[in-house]
């Protein structure tokens, strides 16, 4: 084994495809494995950069021009900055880098240049996993069968859960504290609309607030804070971060994230173990919010019910459907006729338990894979 290093190849497009990456990372170097983390937009033309900002701030304020953009295929070759991905795939090919996980579609062009070099100079193929975090191909997945049909002959495919199957096969596991007891938790429930304020949970969050349900709010502009009701906790992001923008030398982060005061600014802090709203998801009663993957993760490692808002693409409809199928997640509407009752989502808790306890954990079956080549290359060279 020439590199045991792992390159992990996130996206900054959404939290739900850098988050998990990073807790794999984190993950994978408490098992004494070094590991990098990329971020595919870092790869992008200063001007397709930019672009993104423009692409948050409108999908945040209007949700159906969010749902226009899933539908339409992305070729992304001619956004990336051609000199910055031929200058990865060199470093790659002399540090020889061997093992990947992707979790994004984008990736594949690289990867698949970087295979290619690798054959023609005489080398084994990079070992790579397709990481799917959602229960079925999110669109730069589905872009990429567009474009590139036959990745997936090239590369390992790996699904956290699968609507196809209707199964959860592998979690990420996110710190090391256990699910708090139901009975021990909040009686409040986290709002959010994902890493970009996607979707419908700003009008639910004020009908709550009337009602006067306990509610963690994730804004994502510091004014938002302001038109919450008194009483209820608002917590951040810091908006000026950016996933794919580190200085020399540093390494990717979670968010800076902070409770934002009801006077004065924010304290932002980058967590180190997981992410910062993950702390908050643990002690609630229950998430209210589109289905991301994201979202999946944290209430499957945490053991909260997700109370399901309208999902964003073919590809969270899936999540919706298959969280419900199980029984660990119940929609609005259903969850607005049973009267908003807390008791109501403790069976979603209990199956969550059950179902965590019967998948498998990503980290620890990627570790001891990476260990068994680690051994067999010894064996060889004696």
């Amino acid at each position: 084994m020439t590199n045991p290093r792992v390159t992990v190849l996130c996206s900054g497009f959404g939290l739900g495809f850098y988050i998990p990456g990073l807790l794999a990372a984190r993950g994978l170097e408490k098992r004494g494995i070094a590991c990098d983390v990329r971020v595919f937009e870092a790869l992008l033309k200063p001007e397709k950069q930019r672009r993104i900002d423009d692409s948050r701030i409108a999908y945040h304020h209007h949700f159906a021009a969010a749902q226009l953009a899933t539908r339409l295929p992305k070729d992304m070759r001619d956004s990336m900055d051609a000199e910055a991905a031929q200058r990865l795939i060199e470093q790659w090919e002399h540090e020889e880098r061997e093992h990947f996980i992707a979790l994004s579609g984008n990736w594949v062009y690289l990867l698949d240049l970087y295979r290619e070099r690798r054959i023609r100079a005489g080398r084994s193929a990079p070992r790579v996993d397709l990481l799917y975090v959602d229960s079925d191909y999110s669109p730069s997945w589905r872009s990429m069968k567009r474009f590139v049909p036959d990745f997936g002959t090239r590369y390992r495919e790996v699904w956290l859960c699968r609507a196809e199957s209707g199964a959860i096969q592998r979690y990420i596991p996110i710190g090391e504290d256990k699910p708090i007891p139901y009975g021990d938790r909040r009686e409040s429930y986290v709002v959010h609309g994902g890493g970009w304020g996607i979707g419908t949970y700003r009008s639910e969050a004020e009908e709550l607030a009337r009602l006067g349900i306990a509610l963690d709010i994730v804004v994502y502009e510091e004014e938002e804070a302001a038109r919450q009701r008194r009483g209820n906790r608002c917590f951040i992001n810091d908006p000026a971060w950016r996933a794919w923008e580190t200085a020399p030398g540093e390494r990717p982060s979670f968010p800076p994230f902070a409770e934002l005061p009801p006077e004065g600014k924010p304290a932002y802090r980058i967590p180190l173990e997981h992410h910062g709203l993950y702390g908050v998801i643990r002690q609630a009663s229950g998430i209210i919010s589109k289905p991301g993957a994201g979202t999946l993760i944290d209430s499957l490692a945490s053991a909260t019910p997700l109370i399901l808002l309208e999902p964003f693409g073919k590809h969270e409809a899936h999540n919706a459907a298959l969280w419900r199928e199980l029984g660990l997640g119940i929609p609005m509407a259903d969850w607005r006729a049973a009267g908003y009752s807390r008791e109501a989502l403790r069976p979603l808790h209990e199956r969550l338990l059950a179902a965590k306890s019967k998948a498998g954990d990503y980290i620890e079956e990627y570790a001891e894979a990476l260990g068994a080549l680690r051994a067999k290359g010894r064996g060889r060279e004696e």
